[in-house]
């Protein structure tokens, strides 16, 4: 047969049919009904055989067609694969309108009572400089805490939502504010905390009797505390638990007197608490100790009601316990998850003690009354000089910020320390306002948690070993202040006038030179340049440029009269030179070899003013650089009055009275008796 128009022969065709027919097909069926029967001739036997073919062939290409129509066949995919685009889409949620709340959190501007806040820190300093300022260390080893800090353990709960206004570590606020916003403040503290958790809140309060008028505030402003308190509850500002406030109020004194018997939610019991606390005449503070006794006997509510302990204590003095507790205390907060609050005083300026001047009416006196104020830092690191002529002597300042321990105590229990104008700061030395933003960068390091480890970390570095040693020396070995100024001569005693000013103003300088010889070694200056920390720096600085003035001013003084010893004579005294003023100049006019020396000290008070405006540092190198390290002596004649002339009529003698009337004899008058004593209080 020859090959089909498909290009396949027979056998090929049948090879297709074959492969895709079920195998039960009768191929020989199909073609026998197909064949013409024999009674047909021979052109139909040709037509019919013709017919039957194209018959058998249309039946199985159909029959072909039907079964690959069936198959299943793969569609070859396109070669092009689009890019994955992949993108961040945020799904904002319709924002509900807030409801308005007429309640809110004691709101600056909208006061029941005029409160103003004090403009920042201290009341006490000057700030002299706009320039940018840049961003530390420690009482004496005797007033440092004996006891090592146990490891902390932080009260932090599972989903809160931490934000700036969030603290971590405790802080010593930003400015001195009046009691009234302090409160305020503590108000915020309480509602921040009751959004995480239940709050068990323990008010503290100073036994002692300067702290009266504190009292009388802080009752008249409770209510107002725990309104708005109550106000945010209600308006759902606070989660709604069960008693989610309870208070309690304890004083200290001597002793720690529980003036709630329990923690409770009734208003007028805690407000009558406050109002009726007794006063402790003993005259200690001894806050630290009240602190542990509190948590012994009210840390059960941490794990028991699960509530978040804030302790507020309300104090106008450093504490008195300090040394023995301070830690102890700490350890304690820690283990219960306690935050400190404290509403005090500002520490003196590189001392412990400050004094409040009392009147006394008993006989109408003035007498000036210790207190624990201070220190601001763990060891004292101010040195402790006069200053010469006239002005403010600048010994009790106020530093800005807190005493040591209790900023301790706030900085390792994640509270705020609030400072406000307490009575026990009338004694500071009032010389404007400092800037709050200006003595961060200064901020005492309290992180030391004993005597060890503030020695170990101040032997790393020699410069601060010199500050602490100056300090040191300087209680040990008293300068003395201005020395005579004016006198009064004649040729017979000008030169033993003269020789006793030196020595008064030799004293300062065996003091000044004992201190540099025993804390400042040779060359000393060359490592301020790598002090990283600012607060050394310029407690460097002022305590070095200090000793230096005063050296130079001593020297210049102590030759200045030795030279009018030897340049006046008799005759000079006698005729032109009668009366000496000492005067301060800006040149060394007499002591020449030290003038490189004044102009280190120049430097070095010059830098202190310059990094560390606004701050008690520069407050005490302005006041030291105000009058210049020379000397000038003003020489004038005042001329004597003149001897009496000789043949002058002496005046006549009174007439004796040689009778007296004879008078009553008057019994003595029994003298009166002294005044008793006044009673002193204890602050």
């Amino acid at each position: 047969m020859a090959d089909s128009q498909d290009g396949y022969g027979d056998d090929a065709f049948d090879s297709i049919i074959y492969e895709y027919a079920p195998a039960s097909f009768d191929f020989e069926e199909i073609i026998d009904l197909e064949v013409a029967d024999d009674d047909d001739d021979l052109r139909s036997d040709v037509s019919r055989g013709s017919v039957a073919g194209t018959v058998v062939s249309v039946i199985a290409h159909v029959w072909l067609l039907m079964n690959l129509a069936q198959m299943a066949i793969e569609e070859e995919s396109h070669w092009y694969e689009p890019p994955i685009d992949s993108r961040m889409v945020e799904q904002k949620d319709e924002e509900e309108e807030l409801e308005t709340v007429d309640y809110t959190l004691a709101n600056p501007d909208d006061r029941e009572l005029e409160v103003k806040e004090v403009i920042n820190a201290a009341s006490i300093g000057l700030a002299l400089a706009d320039k940018p300022k840049k961003e530390v260390e420690p009482r004496p080893v005797d007033e440092l805490i004996p006891q090592l800090r146990e490891q902390r353990i932080y009260d932090v709960p599972e989903g809160t939502q931490i934000d700036e206004n969030i603290v971590v570590n405790g802080t010593n606020g930003e400015a001195m504010i009046q009691l009234e916003s302090a409160l305020d403040r503590v108000t915020w503290e309480v509602a921040k905390n009751l959004q995480e958790k239940r709050v068990l809140l323990v008010w503290m309060l100073d036994g002692s009797g300067s702290i009266a008028k504190q009292k009388e505030i802080i009752a008249k402003r409770l209510r107002r505390v725990y309104g708005e308190l109550d106000a945010l509850q209600k308006t759902d500002q606070i989660p709604r638990h069960e008693i989610p406030l309870l208070s309690a109020v304890v004083s200290f004194g001597a002793q720690t007197k529980f003036l709630t018997e329990n923690p409770t939610e009734k208003f007028e019991t805690i407000l009558s608490a406050i109002q009726n606390s007794p006063v402790d005449p003993s005259g200690r503070e001894n806050i630290f100790t009240a602190v542990k006794q509190v948590l012994t006997v009210w840390g059960r509510f941490r794990v028991q009601q699960h509530r978040r302990i804030m302790l507020v204590a309300v104090t106008d003095e450093a504490g008195d316990d300090f040394a023995d507790e301070l830690e102890p205390a700490i350890a304690l907060c820690q283990r219960n998850g306690a935050k400190a609050y404290v509403i005090g005083p500002s520490a003196v300026f590189g001392r412990r003690k400050g004094f409040v001047p009392y009147r006394a009416p008993e006989n109408g006196k003035t007498y000036q009354l210790p207190i624990d104020l201070g220190p601001e830092s763990a060891v004292i690191e101010v040195v402790d000089l006069p200053f010469w002529y006239s002005g403010n002597q600048y010994t009790y300042l106020s530093s800005g910020y807190a005493p040591y321990a209790l900023a301790r105590l706030v900085h390792e229990t994640g509270g705020v320390y609030f400072m406000t104008n307490t009575t026990t700061m009338s004694g500071l030395t009032p010389l404007g306002v400092f800037d709050s933003a200006s003595l961060k960068p200064f901020t005492p390091d309290y992180s030391f948690g004993s005597p060890k480890e503030y020695q170990r970390d101040l032997m790393k570095h020699p410069l601060r070993v010199a500050v602490v040693k100056a300090a040191f020396l300087s209680r040990e070995y008293k300068a003395n202040g201005t020395p005579g100024l004016d006198f009064r001569v004649n040729p017979g005693n000008f030169r033993q006038v003269a020789s006793n000013a030196q020595k008064t103003v030799a004293v300062s300088q065996l003091a000044i030179d004992t201190i540099l010889q025993g804390a400042f070694p040779d060359g000393i200056e060359e490592g301020l340049a790598l002090e990283p920390s600012s607060r050394w720096r310029v407690n460097f600085a002022l305590t070095y440029g200090r000793l230096l003035a005063q050296k130079v001013r001593s020297m210049e003084y102590n030759f200045a009269f030795a030279a009018m010893k030897t340049n006046l004579s008799n005759e000079d005294v006698r005729t032109k030179s009668n009366h000496w003023i000492v005067r301060p100049d800006t040149k060394i006019n007499y002591a020449g070899n030290y003038r490189r020396v004044a102009e280190t000290s120049r430097n070095l008070l010059e830098l202190v003013v310059e990094e560390a405006p606004g701050t008690p540092w520069a407050v005490l190198a302005q006041r030291e650089l105000k009058d210049g390290f020379g000397i000038k002596i003003q020489q004038r004649f005042i001329q004597p009055p003149p001897p009496p002339k000789p043949g002058a009529k002496k005046p006549a003698p009174k007439k004796k009275v040689l009778f007296l009337p004879e008078q009553k004899k008057q019994a003595p008058k029994k003298p009166a008796p002294p005044p008793k004593p006044p009673v002193l209080p204890n602050l």
